[in-house]
């Protein structure tokens, strides 16, 4: 459905198109007035659609946020041509690599366009659009505002310690009159600063969006998954069991039994919660550099990391030499990116009942519904919250591997030096060189990176 309507987009995106690779400082463009693309119900819409397609972006849910966090992780290696992913592959990302520099400001021009529409939208004098409608939008807005804020302090903040200063910027009004002159030198907020905005959008978004389950976009459950996620890293396990409950037993969604029908499909499944779309004509680079490039090859330990007679072990190809994911199978680059999926949210549950009850056996029927799905026997039992976490982090391992996960989960229990080798600082991702440079000494880079 988003495909089609990007048609419409061409002119009204140029609104948000933005030539530096820096959002937060000035770049000399054309000042075009905000006012004139934000006027009634439709604009707003298409202008929704333009965060959509901005997340489409290959820097963002496109390919490289997705698989740049497997790839510095255990579960991809790197036998390609390509400086950026050879540095992530090695671990030791500097702060000129390609990606980073270009991931950071694509997520804010996704970040500007909500915030377009969520100052905007309240005062939009259209008797046509009503209330209902301007709530979805306004919903979505919101949404999407939170799981970039979110998705960015993942990569360049310290998203595991709230008492930490190195948070991110917060941008959260339009740029005025979207003229990028305007642009205000922002420095870093903290850490519980960022989550204080994240929870503000996010809470937004459920009391805005109920009733709403378009699958292709953040809708009421995906709001919800997100707030489950978000207090999952926090280490807030009531509220993270709380709305990952809600989802599992009141949404409308369900495991598929065969593990390969998930990915081979180029619309959103029962499982899918939030897919961003991609089809022939608006398509992603997944198939393209893990099937036909050699920057994202299946690292040996992940396919040893798989039990006897579990299915998830077939979502391989062999060819030119290595193995590949299968996930992502189509040739025209036409498969979702799977942002929440009903197996991810059993696994929060299943955390955050643990650790809500200190007993180490409390989410252990929602690990074994995803196991047994695989056609794996159900596991019986931990001595301790040690063996469920390990437990845990495997099954993780093998059921999400190339969606964007593995490094993340291996921070949040402190993993990268035993499993990667890697020392504490690199738990981030460097600021940008470029972003460092125009700010003029108000941003400060991540600790660890001063001096590489």
């Amino acid at each position: 459905m988003l495909a089609n309507m990007k048609k419409l987009l061409f002119i009204l995106l140029a609104v948000f198109t933005i030539q530096s690779c820096d959002i937060l400082e000035p770049d000399p463009l054309t000042a075009l007035d905000a006012n004139a693309a934000l006027v009634d119900g439709t604009s707003a819409n298409a202008i929704l659609l333009g965060a959509y397609s901005r997340m489409q972006n290959i820097n963002y849910y496109g390919l490289e946020y997705v698989l740049n966090n497997d790839l510095i992780a255990d579960n991809a290696r790197y036998q390609g041509f390509f400086d950026s992913q050879l540095e992530i592959d090695q671990r030791a990302v500097p702060f000129t690599n390609l990606w980073i520099t270009q991931a950071w400001p694509n997520i804010y021009r996704v970040i500007n366009i909500t915030n377009l529409l969520i100052t905007g939208v309240p005062d939009l004098e259209d008797g046509t659009f009503s209330q209902a409608a301007r709530n979805r939008v306004l919903g979505e807005a919101h949404a999407i505002r939170a799981l970039a804020y979110f998705d960015l302090l993942r990569i360049y903040g310290e998203f595991f310690n709230e008492s930490s200063s190195f948070g991110m910027p917060l941008l959260i009004e339009p740029i005025e009159n979207n003229d990028f002159n305007r642009i205000p030198n922002l420095s870093r907020s903290t850490v519980a600063q960022v989550y204080a905005q994240v929870m503000s959008d996010v809470d937004a978004a459920v009391d805005l969006l109920p009733g709403f389950n378009d699958r292709g976009r953040m809708n009421f459950w995906a709001a919800l998954s997100l707030r489950a996620r978000i207090q999952l890293y926090r280490g807030n396990y009531t509220e993270a069991f709380q709305d990952a409950n809600r989802v599992i037993s009141e949404g409308p969604f369900q495991l598929l039994d065969n593990v390969r029908d998930i990915y081979a499909t180029l619309t959103p499944t029962a499982e899918s919660i939030f897919d961003v779309e991609f089809n022939d004509q608006d398509q992603s680079s997944f198939n393209t550099y893990i099937v036909r490039r050699d920057e994202y090859n299946v690292d040996p330990s992940l396919l040893e990391a798989f039990e006897d007679g579990d299915a998830r072990a077939d979502l391989f190809t062999f060819s030119r030499n290595s193995f590949r994911s299968d996930k992502y199978p189509d040739n025209n680059n036409g498969n979702n990116t799977k942002v929440f999926r009903l197996a991810e949210i059993y696994f929060i549950r299943a955390e955050a009942a643990v650790f809500t009850n200190n007993d180490p056996n409390a989410g252990l029927a929602d690990l074994n519904t995803v196991r047994t799905r695989a056609g794996l026997e159900p596991l019986s039992g931990f001595a301790s919250t040690d063996a469920f976490v390990d437990a845990l982090l495997q099954e993780r391992r093998v059921e999400l591997n190339y969606e964007g996960h593995r490094f993340f989960d291996l921070v949040r229990y402190n993993r990268i030096g035993t499993v990667l080798g890697m020392p504490d600082f690199r738990k981030v991702w460097p600021i940008p060189r470029d972003e460092l440079l125009v700010s003029q000494g108000v941003l400060v880079q991540n600790p660890g990176y001063e001096t590489l």
